[in-house]
């Protein structure tokens, strides 16, 4: 069976954005897929991810959020606004259009997410989501580097990859406890791998320290931040098969 997907759009606060529903057979339990902070919804494993939950029976929705993805498939907004409130209003208005769809079966969803990600499905506390997985996902992110001022953005951080982000992206961040917010969470899958390049293992351990039962923690024997390898993203995979088949 081919992973094949409907092109999906909805909105979050009047920017339009763009999505892929796969979907195995009408009332299918259902995925939602959440890329991580410089990712998008067909970047890396994610296609992957998405096909695999398809061929087990499972809906997945994959979206980029605003201000992410490629042409024409590129959610509308701007990547430096980006900041975790905004990502969550995203997520929960892909929960909304799920819900609002027909489609899925909406007592059955589950997310899985990635790095930040990962952050945005813990601290969105969505009691909708009857099982999370959460991958490579820190509890927080230390300000990166000196700020830097420009007309056009104001006060901003640029990241190790050039892309940049106003200060509010940090500020935000305070807001947020993830250990604390981890405490509501929902049957809860971790998955890091030891060799994690961006976000330390310690983080792992933190997060499924606060999480409640029933919860599994999986460090994958030289995986990196993204489980780049085959064998390793397969194994990351199948450890969320057996959790979303357990707890959906």
């Amino acid at each position: 069976m081919s992973a094949q997907s409907e092109l999906v759009t909805f909105y979050c606060h009047g920017k339009r954005i763009f999505g892929n529903l796969h979907l195995p057979y009408k009332g299918a339990p259902c995925i939602i897929a959440l890329h991580g902070l410089e990712s998008d919804k067909d970047s890396g494993k994610w296609p992957i991810i998405a096909s695999r939950l398809y061929r087990e029976g499972y809906a997945c929705l994959r979206f980029n959020f605003r201000g992410c993805g490629n042409e024409p498939e590129k959610s509308e907004g701007l990547f430096e606004e980006t900041c975790l409130t905004d990502r969550i209003e995203d997520y929960r208005a892909a929960i909304n259009f799920l819900w609002d769809s027909g489609k899925v079966d909406v007592n059955r969803l589950g997310v899985i997410g990635s790095s930040f990600g990962g952050m945005v499905a813990v601290a969105a506390q969505d009691k909708r989501i009857k099982a999370m997985v959460v991958m490579a996902t820190p509890y927080r992110i230390p300000v990166l580097g000196e700020p830097k001022f420009s007309r056009e953005l104001g006060t901003y951080y640029e990241l190790p990859s050039g892309r940049r982000l106003k200060e509010k992206f940090f500020k935000d961040l305070e807001k947020y406890d993830l250990l604390n917010a981890v405490k509501k969470a929902p049957p809860t899958l971790i998955v890091h791998g030891s060799m994690d390049e961006i976000v330390p293992v310690e983080h792992a351990l933190k997060i499924y320290e606060a999480a409640p039962e029933p919860k599994r923690l999986e460090i994958i024997d030289g995986g990196d931040h993204t489980f780049s390898r085959a064998e390793h993203l397969n194994r990351a995979i199948d450890l969320s098969l057996e959790w979303f088949n357990k707890y959906l």
